[in-house]
């Protein structure tokens, strides 16, 4: 049984606003009414449901297509034991669903039908509980005549990927912080622009002055700050520079790390590609590089040419980006963007480019000539405009620029500039977009496809999870889905609670549903995991940052011993479950830090010697001076330092684990996924043994054409000794020990130490 929280009472009260059971006579239908008592534990055959819990959607998320199979998998997700029986009604025919597995508070319910020729499929279901009966559907209803089913367009299946895209292993830059490998390009300007700031001093190799790289006339002309430069790479993260403070003070609020610029570039990233290629990367995927006055570049001003400080900056890189030039023109930070797919693509490995189409910088061309000429302007039905705003002149640097993506002008620039970097310059270009926030406008989507695929029939085009993506999954739009799953349902991986096992156990078993995704348990979005692992407790991807004052962004390990060993386990899942991991820069040396902005502090390299990295006292109130025995204490400034260090083992072991990946690609690519439930004995007073779950021992097996991987993860401190269920005649190895265990019975034995881990492994024609 479940207990309700008060806040969902609340929220029921208020969503619901209907009126009392009306009788339980063969006439009359019992309804939820808004007197209804609302039942204090969440219990089966009790008549109540909770109606605002369900939850299915036409979607990718919910509704997983096999082509090659013509097999459709729904699934319904419900309030954790608050559901009898759900039939799924298709085409009048009535079918009944199966319980799937947990979902931390929820179960899923699911149900496999044959598709064959059909090109839409409308569906709705019944709920039953107790003398309850609901029928759910696109609009909901008591009574079935009435229910407006959901419709899912089998048209909108997924294409046959590229076979190199699948299974790949990813690794995600965030450029400004990976490396600085040319300081000559540092930009000049924050994302402010050059109004708030004087002209900087120096010249150029070639004479040119920096000052005279842009329009000197844009110089100060609204603000008073310094001379603006990069924050050194080895700075404390968390001690401002004094432009940041008289910025934030004086003009931007939010100035305080997030316009801080490091100079990280291509070329750092040219420098690194050795690095990358020993450690096992298969992919790279880029925050956006085009042009833009930021360090994210998602508030793009040119789409079809990279950023000068990103690039190379000569006495014309600026200047000729202030006239719109065309995007078929190459210039030099363009010429050296290709340079670095040239040589990614030498070492055998891909590149994908981040790009948001939601939103563009004030400093837009289109948006800069819209200000200038207003009803006269031809790009005026380019953007989404709030009222008045263009009489108002409510631009400004905070502001997002909203795309108007019906617009088929618009649709033919972008198309224009991103197809370019497809093309390449004399040689091949990217291999893939993956795309940031929402991409609604499905026409665009289909038109901007067809285009990326007439260039390249390999190219492959991902989208960020959201509910509007996941709408425009499909053979005309993404073939991808950018997954944040797997990082939200491990948040719990070692709290001591049955519940979280039971959650992990369920979104195992969704994952064993094949469909297309890339696996991010982090990103420039969210926490970095390692911190996750001190702070439990909270809802993932919720302002998490270091602003919050109970956030705690300490180095892990300074205050959690096992932390090191923690995160090996969670990366180890990530690696193994299925589907393409995607790891964030910084992980394989345990990099930390709360949400954006301190997801992106620069890189850890052993050239560049790091200041000790502090945080305030006052955040430890309640442990204070425990927390000062551990740390170097200041107590004038009233605060605590520790070193900023990589981990010295992780490296190696992430080398490891991509080893076996890419022993048995085909296991670790397609293999069947299967959650392995395991028991241990729980000795009674009357002196019987009783069988009871392992919740401790978290154990899953990837089987492919007769060989088969089990994982087996101890996510408690003690060591454990555990029997694992094994189907066939035949045992396993280790595969990094070489130690054989053979099958006492049905089973083996394995011994597993405080978070410790095995990855066992069979061939059944050789072991």
């Amino acid at each position: 049984m479940y207990i309700i929280r008060s806040k969902f009472m609340k929220k029921w009260l208020i969503i619901m606003g209907m009126v009392l059971f009306m009788g339980c006579s063969s006439s009359e239908i019992l309804k939820i009414k808004e007197n209804t008592p609302i039942p204090i534990v969440t219990k089966k055959g009790d008549s109540y449901i909770f109606l605002d819990d369900l939850e299915n959607r036409p979607t990718t998320k919910y509704m997983i297509y096999n082509e090659e199979k013509k097999k459709l998998k729904i699934l319904i997700k419900v309030r954790k034991n608050d559901v009898e029986k759900i039939n799924l009604i298709l085409n009048g025919e009535k079918k009944e669903m199966e319980f799937f597995g947990f979902l931390g508070e929820y179960e899923i319910f699911s149900i496999d039908i044959k598709t064959m020729n059909k090109k839409n499929i409308n569906y709705y279901f019944e709920l039953i509980d107790g003398k309850f009966k609901y029928f759910y559907g696109e609009q909901s209803s008591y009574y079935s005549n009435d229910v407006t089913a959901f419709t899912y367009m089998v048209k909108d299946a997924q294409r046959k990927l590229p076979s190199w895209s699948e299974g790949m292993i990813w690794y995600s830059i965030y450029v400004d912080s990976f490396r600085d490998g040319n300081k000559k390009n540092n930009p000049i300007y924050s994302e402010f622009g050059p109004e708030y700031y004087f002209s900087p001093s120096g010249r150029l190799s070639d004479g040119t002055l920096r000052s005279e790289l842009i329009s000197p006339e844009k110089w100060q002309t609204k603000g008073t700050l310094q001379e603006f430069e990069v924050t050194d790479w080895g700075n404390d993260w968390n001690t401002p520079p004094y432009s940041e403070v008289k910025a934030k003070n004086q003009y931007f609020p939010y100035a305080e790390k997030n316009t801080r610029r490091y100079g990280g570039d291509l070329q750092g990233i040219i420098e690194k590609l050795d690095y990358l290629k020993e450690l096992g990367v298969e992919g790279i995927k880029l925050s956006p590089v085009y042009y833009s006055n930021s360090s994210h570049k998602l508030d793009t001003i040119d789409y079809g040419h990279i950023s000068p400080d990103y690039g190379i900056t000569d006495k014309s890189s600026y200047i000729e980006l202030e006239g719109n030039l065309e995007s078929d023109i190459w210039t030099n930070s363009d010429k050296l963007f290709q340079n670095l797919v040239d040589k990614i693509h030498k070492k055998n490995i891909k590149l994908i480019l981040d790009i948001n189409f939601s939103y563009v910088s004030s400093e837009f061309f289109a948006y800069k000539d819209l200000l200038r000429n207003g009803e006269n302007s031809k790009y005026k039905n380019w953007f989404i405009l709030e009222k008045d705003q263009l009489s108002k002149n409510l631009m400004n640097e905070n502001k997002k620029i909203l795309l108007n993506l019906e617009n088929k002008s618009l649709q033919n620039y972008l198309i224009a500039a991103t197809t370019k970097w497809v093309k390449g310059y004399k040689n091949k270009g990217i291999d893939g977009y993956y795309v940031k926030n929402n991409l609604t406008n499905h026409e665009f989507l289909t038109r901007w496809k067809k285009s990326l695929l007439e260039i390249d029939s390999k190219f492959i085009l991902a989208g960020e999870s959201t509910e509007k993506n996941e709408n425009n999954f499909g053979k005309d739009g993404f073939d991808i889905i950018g997954s944040y799953e797997l990082g939200a349902w491990m948040q719990g991986l070692f709290e001591n609670s049955n519940n979280n096992i039971e959650t992990i156990k369920g979104g195992i078993k969704i994952y064993s549903v094949e469909t297309p995704r890339w696996n991010f348990i982090e990103s420039y979005d969210t926490d970095r995991f390692y911190s996750r692992l001190i702070n439990p407790n909270r809802e993932f991807d919720r302002l998490n940052n270091y602003g919050k004052n109970d956030y705690i962004n300490i180095r892990p390990d300074l205050i959690d011993k096992d932390a090191i060993k923690k995160l090996k386990l969670a990366t180890l899942i990530q690696l193994t479950i299925g589907g393409s991991p995607v790891i964030y820069y910084g992980n394989e040396k345990a990099m930390w830090g709360g949400d954006t902005p301190d997801n992106r502090k620069p890189m850890i390299w052993g050239d560049i010697k790091f200041e000790n990295e502090t945080d305030s006292l006052k955040k430890y109130s309640k442990n204070r001076d425990e927390i000062a025995k551990i740390f170097k204490t200041d107590l004038i400034k009233d605060e605590i330092s520790y070193s900023v260090v990589a981990d010295k083992t992780l490296k190696d072991w992430y080398r490891q684990i991509f080893e076996f990946r890419k022993f048995d690609r085909e296991l670790m690519k397609i293999g069947d996924l299967e959650i392995l439930d395991l028991d241990k004995d729980k000795y009674l007073e009357d002196g019987n043994v009783e069988k009871i779950p392992e919740t401790d021992i978290l154990s899953y097996k990837r089987e492919y054409k007769g060989r088969s991987t089990i994982i087996v993860i101890n996510r408690s401190n003690i060591k454990k000794i555990v029997e694992l269920p094994i189907q066939g005649k035949k045992g396993y190895t280790d595969y990094y020990s070489g130690k054989r265990y053979n099958l006492l019975g049905n089973k083996i034995k394995v011994t597993l130490k405080g978070y410790g881990y095995l990855v066992l492994y069979r061939r059944v024609d050789f072991d």
